[in-house]
């Protein structure tokens, strides 16, 4: 076994920048109207269906509701997803780590359908704060660091999330995914440097552990646009895991949450 060697990481190797927008805005060639899958397990099974409006009318996503929308797990039955509200579709039923899962949407006699496997956890270790750096372009707060031990041997994947508790006004702006490829089996640490925190906040810190194929869809979002909500689709061709030409992604990851109130 390799020693584990502790390191500290500062994680940028991708970055995704995000706003308050469902919908990415881009200059693109006019297509026809495409469906759109949002889908994850996590702690829910949530399913979002909408269909796109030509790129030369940004902002106009029409809920896909009426949808058959099922999700199987390993070599079980179908499960039905009940439609909560106008094209999102909801089971209340936490996703297993190793196992696999298949999507399948039925909608206006078209069927999609995507696979993943639920990735295994890898938890925080600890957080920590320290101020702010002077040479930063904010400072006279915190910055919030989270520590973890990565699996070794085992390729891993990543997105880190760091926002204010009960803060209707706080939008997250980025998100850091990385994957494990020059860290593999050590102590890291990843501090979130987008945003400083002050005395008595309480900060939420999420370390999600994502499947591959949602890695690469988040990457590959990334390398496309420079701005937009990450999670939600964007008309455009990441790597999907989607067929019959539906944009999108069927996502799974695990997730490990930690809080911390900011003190001296």
């Amino acid at each position: 076994m390799k020693p584990i060697k502790k390191l500290t990481v500062i994680f940028s190797l991708i970055v995704l920048i995000s706003a308050c927008q469902d919908v990415i805005e881009i200059d693109l060639d006019s297509i026809d109207p495409k469906w759109v899958i949002d889908a994850t397990v996590s702690d829910s099974i949530v399913v979002k269906v909408s269909k796109s409006t030509d790129y030369f009318e940004p902002g106009n996503y029409l809920p896909g509701s009426g949808a058959v929308v099922t999700v199987t797990e390993n070599s079980g039955n179908p499960v039905l997803l009940e439609e909560t509200s106008p094209g999102t579709y909801i089971i209340n039923s936490m996703g297993m780590e190793g196992v696999g899962y298949i999507l399948n949407v039925e909608i206006e006699g078209e069927n999609y359908t995507g696979s993943v496997e639920m990735p295994h956890k890898v938890g925080i270790d600890s957080t920590s704060t320290e101020p702010t750096p002077d040479y930063m372009e904010f400072s006279g707060g915190y910055l919030v660091s989270a520590h973890l031990s990565d699996p070794a041997a085992t390729k891993n994947y990543y997105r880190l999330k760091v926002s204010k508790m009960n803060d209707s006004t706080n939008q997250e702006k980025v998100l850091y995914v990385f994957d494990d490829a020059f860290v593999d089996g050590n102590k890291i640490s990843m501090q979130w440097d987008n945003e400083q925190f002050f005395e008595q906040d309480t900060v939420v810190i999420e370390l999600q552990t994502l499947a591959k194929s949602t890695y690469d869809y988040y990457r590959t979002l990334s390398s496309l646009f420079e701005d937009g909500m990450i999670g939600n689709a964007s008309p455009s061709n990441p790597i999907t895991n989607l067929s019959n030409g539906a944009l999108g992604y069927f996502g799974a990851y695990t997730i490990s949450r930690d809080t911390l109130i900011i003190s001296k």
